[in-house]
């Protein structure tokens, strides 16, 4: 029993250091990384460590001949819901006294994210015009004799780096307007646990904060459609490197 406890804790452990809290930095462009929220890089890994440490306990009790993967199904599971499970109405509720800060509050987040998505959309544009004149230089060196395979292969791979890490950012930044418009639906019902001072200005705060997250759910649609371009030059790329032969 010893033994298959210290297996699960193990897997729980590793669960976080080897998925939840790596980005996958390999040859990722540095300026992609500018403004990277703080819960995607910091944050979300120490709940995701909480998570999947219960989860992993909790599979002790599962009868299972396989109990490691039964465990890391278990992690897996507990980190995803340590990092969601109301992160942001247990902070709100904590740190705020009234309706109107917490709405507030919750409003700066939002904002914050708006601009950390904005920033994501710009540098990937800026990533992709930059990708593409130096692909057109290494192909032109290719010709000339200067260049080899090797040197486009090596730039695919940088730009698959960067593809699943603006793929990572996009789903964290969909998961996280998710968790804004829960936050904004718990707040209405009630259960921000602090009762407003003024009600017509929690009204208008609340109308606020609907409108931050409805700019916050363009912007992730801009930033969608802006990695969608930069998939599409990764894949020309990729086709260009097949059809080198030597």
């Amino acid at each position: 029993m010893m033994k298959s406890s210290l297996v699960c804790i193990a897997v729980a452990l590793s669960v976080f250091v080897t998925g939840c809290a790596s980005t996958d930095s390999g040859s990722v462009n540095p300026n992609l990384k500018k403004d990277e929220p703080k819960f995607f890089s910091k944050s979300g890994g120490g709940a995701c460590l909480i998570g999947a440490t219960i989860a992993g306990l909790a599979c002790l009790g599962i009868k299972d001949d396989n109990k490691a993967a039964a465990c890391l199904i278990a992690a897996t599971a507990g980190c995803a819901a340590g990092m969601t499970a109301n992160y942001m109405l247990d902070k709100t509720r904590a740190n705020y006294h009234n309706l109107e800060d917490q709405l507030d509050a919750s409003k700066k987040q939002v904002q914050d994210s708006i601009n950390s998505t904005r920033t994501l959309k710009e540098t990937s544009e800026q990533t992709l015009a930059d990708d593409r004149a130096e692909v057109e230089s290494i192909k032109a060196n290719i010709k000339a004799g200067t260049a080899s395979k090797a040197d486009l292969e090596k730039k695919l791979s940088d730009m698959e780096a960067n593809l699943a890490y603006m793929r990572k950012r996009l789903d964290s930044d969909k998961s996280t307007l998710n968790e804004y418009r829960s936050l904004r639906d718990s707040l209405d019902r009630g259960e921000g646990g602090k009762p407003a001072t003024n009600s017509r200005v929690a009204e208008r705060k609340a109308e606020e904060l609907d409108n931050e997250i409805e700019r916050l759910e363009q912007n992730i649609y801009e930033l969608e459609n802006s990695i969608s371009s930069y998939a599409q030059q990764t894949s020309i790329v990729k086709g260009d490197v097949s059809q080198i032969s030597i």
